[in-house]
């Protein structure tokens, strides 16, 4: 952890504060945009960020969902220190984020779409019940601070269709602007809701699978295409939203989160962005046709998530779908991609139109990725595959400090918060556990993400965990309910993760080593709760 002073070169001779724009997408794969090798999606306003700036390419996650990973992001510390273990549990109001810390140098701070720092539903976490007759269930959790009450129930999606004229407390977690979007597809909530009121009669009978264009076919699960029209889409919202905060006069620097719901499933793109793409033209990962349905190497816990899914494909959980099914749903997914790379082309325009540009650092990133045709399935969670757990992220900064290029040092979604704020001119808050990637040339810390396993949504004494570690180009998998099994992969020499060298006597001494890395990664991120809330 970080003790209260900087690192890296002396920013002393800096005598301007940078702003920074924050550009966000929900479950993107890395690969899906122009910059990092996709010859079929269109992305030139992306991938001009990443023209002129730096593209990294061994950036991933610390935890595969996404309020526990935007947690990450915003505390710049691993799940099991900052609380947030998993989709239900929301950010401690006590936590330190880096917008928290702007905010508090002078920062003007703004978010604009998806928080997902609180519960997006009323359903409370789920309680264990104890194994054996007679033994009462557990009713909450057993920590001292239960993070639920009124405080926490500023992003649940169904009270602000009931009442979106409701007020959010500011700050919220550090940002004194905040435009909230709830939800996914064409059925979002929050402060768009009313945006959306005021420019049509009846939103609801343009949203969701009942009103689509064409009805979804049973064939095709979480697909349609929206008839919400792009001009009232929250994704057209968001771009509008951040317009209006750049014409702000106040002089101090800004930060500027942007927030896309998009492009989550459910796939809804409105028209024309939805029928862009012909399904015939986008191309299937190489690891397709290699389901994980077919696979005999895999234990029982591996395969559970994706059982749930198959079972279920309206749920949460990963499923399979056949070659035709995939490329519509690609073919979808490119559209959202597309008409959120037109709006953020809006936005770069008016940051250049109001003289902004020079003096703003601009990044992109996703808080996720998505198996998109991966091993023949799509959504998330389950097994640690790159498409799931490496993001795009790009920074273009200032004129003046401008560089060009590729880096391939690893990094995670801790070192987002410590680089922000060293870019900045700040001191890296006590008890923040990443790393400013710009620190040195180093090739970064070995890359740890937790993962509680999707199937504790199902069943609270699920004992479906997943611990990776990601380092010198290779990746070793534990599965917590599978002690003599686990995955490790040559990134450099199999890209698909397809050949698992676990029991493979020619990687034994790199199984080994990663084992050890893993464990001493875990020892030096280990929660050392020097001060409860995170200040010195």
């Amino acid at each position: 952890m970080h003790p209260e002073t900087n690192t890296g070169p002396d920013k002393a001779a800096d005598t301007r504060r940078p702003n920074f724009l924050v550009i966000m997408t929900d479950q993107q794969r890395w690969d899906h945009l122009g910059c990092y090798g996709n010859q079929v999606v269109k992305t030139p306003h992306i991938d001009s960020i990443a023209a002129d700036g730096m593209r990294f390419d061994a950036f991933h996650v610390s935890t595969p969902i996404c309020q526990p990973n935007r947690a990450c992001l915003m505390t710049g510390q691993i799940s099991t220190v900052n609380g947030c273990r998993q989709n239900g549990i929301p950010l401690g109001l006590n936590s330190v984020t880096y917008a928290e810390v702007l905010r508090n140098a002078g920062w003007r701070t703004g978010l604009i779409g998806k928080a997902h720092f609180q519960n997006v539903t009323a359903i409370p976490a789920p309680a264990r019940v104890p194994r054996g007759a007679g033994k009462m269930p557990v009713p909450m959790r057993a920590e001292a601070m239960q993070r639920d009450g009124a405080a926490y129930g500023h992003e649940v999606r169904t009270s602000w269709a009931r009442d979106p004229a409701q007020e959010v407390p500011l700050p919220y977690y550090g940002f004194e602007h905040l435009r909230l979007c709830i939800g996914h597809g064409d059925e979002i909530e929050g402060h768009y809701t009313n945006w959306l009121r005021e420019r049509h009669p009846d939103p609801s009978s343009l949203r969701g699978p009942g009103n689509a264009l064409d009805a979804p076919s049973g064939d095709l699960p979480q697909s349609w295409r929206s008839a919400l029209p792009e001009d009232l889409h929250p994704t057209r919202y968001i771009a509008d939203e951040a317009c209006a905060f750049l014409d702000d006069p106040a002089a101090d620097p800004f930060l500027l989160v942007l927030s896309f719901p998009d492009p989550h499933h459910p796939f809804t793109a409105p028209p024309p962005w939805a029928d862009l793409y012909d399904p015939a033209s986008v191309d299937l990962p190489d690891s397709f046709h290699r389901p994980l349905s077919r696979r005999d190497d895999l234990p029982p816990a591996a395969l559970r998530p994706y059982a749930m899914g198959d079972a279920d494909p309206h749920s949460h959980w990963p499923f399979h779908l056949d070659e035709a099914q995939m490329r519509r749903i690609i073919a979808l997914n490119y559209g959202a991609i597309s008409f959120i790379d037109h709006e953020v082309g809006r936005v770069l325009a008016h940051l250049r139109a109001r003289g902004l540009e020079d003096d703003t650092v601009v990044i992109f990133m996703s808080d996720h990725g998505d198996y998109m045709g991966d091993h023949g399935t799509v959504l998330k969670m389950g097994l640690h595959y790159q498409s799931v757990v490496r993001v795009p992220f790009l920074w273009r900064d200032t004129a003046e400090r401008r560089q060009q290029g590729c880096s391939a040092r690893q990094a995670s979604a801790i070192d987002f918060a410590p680089t922000l704020l060293q870019r900045a001119g700040l001191r890296i808050p006590l008890g923040m556990q990443g790393e400013d990637v710009f620190a040195d040339d180093g090739p970064g810390a070995p890359i740890l993400i937790e993962d509680p396993g999707i199937a504790v949504f199902a069943d609270a004494d699920a004992r479906t965990a997943v611990t990776s570690l990601v380092h010198q180009g290779w990746r070793l998998s534990l599965l917590e309910d599978a002690p003599t099994w686990g995955e490790l992969y040559d990134l450099h020499a199999d890209p698909t993760e397809s050949r698992n060298l676990w029991d493979d006597p020619s990687a034994a001494g790199k199984k080994l080593f990663l084992l050890e890395a893993m464990a001493r990664r875990q020892i030096a991120l280990r929660n050392m709760d020097l001060c409860p809330t995170g200040r010195a």
